[in-house]
């Protein structure tokens, strides 16, 4: 058995696995604040998960952990994590090691969800293909020829930092105008949160204001309330502004999307499509698929599991 945890800047999700993909078991727990705090965390999860089958910690053959953030994967390093402060130049895989006495590799979030697409989901029929994961903030990764493209440290297309809006939005990374600022399911909150100031024409409005969502605007927008609507097609707009981008970089034959405001997507990538339509360059926005993830809530953690198992050689 294989164990795979995504931590992200809102939850942490681990499953166990098979070497065939297969998911045996799963589980999820809020991200706390403290380093040690998600140590615990972790643990406490794979302990959930095994002891309802009847093993111990010491039944894995490997941990692989999905983090958002810079990551050094041959130190098993956190570099840093705009959206986890406890998190500066942190041994994060030789800390659950030790805890656990079970090999563990460290991935960064974002790539281990390509690789869990790649392994069972929509990425397996593309040779050129880029993933975006909204959620917090915003992940990226690209399968180039068939091969994942990590960088030289394992730390490359942090996609939710490029630049769209020089003089924007200050980002937790230190920069101004990040994508993410503007594109993720934060951004879609702080957008909403705006929109009410202005109007009140919104069921949003019988919520405390600390306690929306981007779930909560979602399921508003579902049910016919036209701010929540507005909001989503502005965050689906400036989402058509980093793609168009993307596009004119890769030339992919797909762009698939994960993470939790994925499931938004009836109402972010049409106005996302038309975006790239009239930005992108003629000859690289042609023929370009435009995909959902089929398994969001899963395929990141079950990525990390398929690193530590090749990790391994297995």
């Amino acid at each position: 058995m294989y164990a795979g945890i995504d931590i992200g800047g809102t939850n942490i999700k681990a499953i166990i696995a098979n070497r065939e993909g297969a998911i045996l078991a799963s589980s999820k727990d809020r991200t706390p604040k403290t380093a040690e705090e998600i140590n615990e965390t972790i643990i406490g999860l794979l302990r959930k998960m095994l002891e309802k089958k009847g093993f111990r910690i010491s039944a894995l053959k490997s941990i692989g952990i999905g983090a958002a953030g810079a990551i050094d994967g041959k130190k098993g390093i956190i570099i840093t994590s705009p959206n986890i402060e406890a998190w500066k130049n942190y041994p994060l895989a030789p800390v659950i090691e030790k805890k656990t006495g079970v090999r563990v590799f460290l991935e960064n979030d974002a790539t281990a969800a390509v690789i869990g697409e790649w392994w069972t989901g929509h990425g397996k029929k593309f040779k050129n293909w880029v993933m975006l994961t909204l959620g917090t903030g915003i992940g990226g990764g690209a399968v180039i020829d068939n091969k994942v493209y990590t960088g030289q440290s394992g730390s490359s297309l942090e996609i939710g930092h490029l630049t769209i809006d020089y003089k924007g939005k200050q980002c937790p990374c230190g920069n101004r105008g990040c994508f993410e600022r503007y594109a993720s399911a934060t951004a879609l909150v702080e957008t909403i949160k705006a929109k009410l100031k202005k109007r009140s024409s919104s069921l949003l409005m019988r919520m405390k204001t600390e306690a929306l969502s981007a779930r909560m605007v979602f399921e508003e927008a579902n049910k016919g309330d036209m701010l929540a609507r507005e909001a989503l097609e502005e965050v689906g707009f400036f989402l058509g502004v980093g793609l168009a981008g993307l596009v004119n970089i890769f030339n992919p034959e797909a762009i698939i999307i994960g993470g939790g405001l994925s499931h938004a997507h009836r109402y972010l990538l049409p106005v996302a499509k038309k975006v790239v339509q009239e930005r992108a360059l003629p000859g690289l926005k042609d023929n370009v698929k435009y995909l959902i993830i089929k398994n969001e809530d899963k395929t990141p953690a079950l990525g990390a599991a398929k690193v530590g198992i090749d990790s391994l050689g297995l």
